[in-house]
């Protein structure tokens, strides 16, 4: 019950037989016995009361998370933007649309040419050398 084994309680009983003394001991026993069951019908009360209280209800979670999904409502006064974009600074020659990457490497495949720049400290360091 309290974390006690069963030698600490008859310990515990033989102890409050000799302290109390048989004749009041049963009138002991019954006012713990109903201070105890009190104390766990308040705390029982508590419990609910903080159940109660914490309650969510489902269908409540349910219209929230479906208006979080859907968006506020559409103002039917406010006229949507075009939907272009100003190609500003992107554009190029080599512009390939979305799904004809393959078929622009294949017709014109190109290689890069990569120029090595020397340093001219090396030239130096080689040229003290010899």
């Amino acid at each position: 019950m309290f974390g006690l084994g069963m030698s600490e309680i008859i310990f515990l009983a033989i102890l409050a037989l000799i302290v109390i003394g048989p004749k009041e001991l049963p009138q002991v026993a019954r006012t713990l016995g109903r201070f105890l069951n009190e104390l766990k019908r308040t705390t029982s009360e508590f419990t609910d009361d903080l159940k109660q209280q914490a309650r969510i209800d489902p269908i409540d979670l349910y219209d929230r998370h479906k208006q979080a999904h859907n968006g506020p409502p559409a103002n039917p006064e406010v006229k949507p933007e075009a939907e272009t974009a100003d190609p500003g600074d992107w554009t190029s020659e080599d512009h390939v649309p979305h799904g004809q990457a393959m078929a622009a490497k294949e017709s014109n495949p190109q290689q890069m040419e990569f120029k090595i720049q020397n340093n001219s400290n090396d030239d130096d360091d080689k040229g003290s050398k010899g």
